[in-house]
């Protein structure tokens, strides 16, 4: 299923482990990130992922054909700041949106805040990014793609939402150049974060898919409406409410319309 010497050779990971089939590939990034001999980049990749996470209580579900990694990454080899962390999801998503723009070029694509990535509406990404607490100097970020999956046996609320390239295409695409290209655009994502590149919240603002519509934000006990004024240069969602605009950096959303 994949090239694991072209993955190593072609990419700028430093270390990499991959496994069969596994609980989680943010558990295992978390589990290597507390050990020192542990190179960075490092990457963990699965062909079959049974107890993906998503934010909060979420989980992901993934079948075969569907391309899991998580990668381990020390902050001060991109310098990023703690504060700008957040922003380190929304720029894996663009990396997911022009790996995906690159194979599907007529088809929509865009980002749903805060790590979600949709094609022609439906979900085909989801992003995670964690820090563990004993290592403030290192963040795991998890990404799923959906590739060659279908969903026939899905729960059913994923398969109202979700979809896969394949399904989208009718193609089977080759996994492992699909990683490499992922992996050269998150490298490269990365690098113009931490140049403070002034084309980044413009190309996240362009591809926000909430932007204009009403939006229903849940925020640890509290919950937001209000329309949609897009995503700001800090990664932070805007939305204009009965008491005015607001910024969010973090929630769940509950309703569009």
């Amino acid at each position: 299923m994949f090239d694991l010497e072209r993955i190593q050779n072609e990419t700028f990971v430093e270390q990499f482990v991959y496994r069969p089939e596994i609980g989680s590939t943010n558990d295992l990034a978390m589990q290597l990130g507390m050990q020192d001999e542990t190179l960075l980049p490092a990457l963990v990749l699965t062909a079959c992922q049974t107890a993906g996470r998503g934010r909060g209580a979420n989980r992901w579900w993934a079948g075969p054909g569907a391309l899991t990694c998580s990668l381990i990454l020390a902050s001060p080899a991109v310098r990023l700041a703690p504060e700008r962390r957040a922003q380190v999801s929304l720029v894996a998503a663009l990396a997911v949106c022009e790996t995906v723009s690159d194979l599907l070029p007529t088809t929509a694509v865009g980002l749903k805040w805060p790590n979600d990535v949709q094609l022609s509406g439906r979900k085909v990404s989801g992003i995670l990014v964690e820090v563990p607490s004993h290592h403030s100097e290192m963040f795991i970020l998890g990404i799923g793609l959906n590739v060659n999956n279908t969903f026939e046996q899905a729960p059913r609320d994923v398969r109202s939402l979700a979809t896969s390239l394949t399904e989208s295409t009718g193609l089977v695409y080759d996994l492992t150049d699909v990683l490499i290209r992922l992996l050269h655009r998150t490298e490269a994502e990365l690098t113009q974060l931490e140049a403070d590149d002034d084309n980044l919240p413009l190309r996240w603002q362009a591809l926000c898919v909430l932007r204009g519509k009403t939006v229903q934000l849940t925020a640890g006990s509290q919950t937001h409406t209000g329309l949609c004024d897009g995503i700001d240069r800090d990664g932070a969602l805007l939305l204009q409410t009965e008491s005015g605009s607001r910024r969010f950096f973090s929630g769940v959303i509950s309703a569009v319309e």
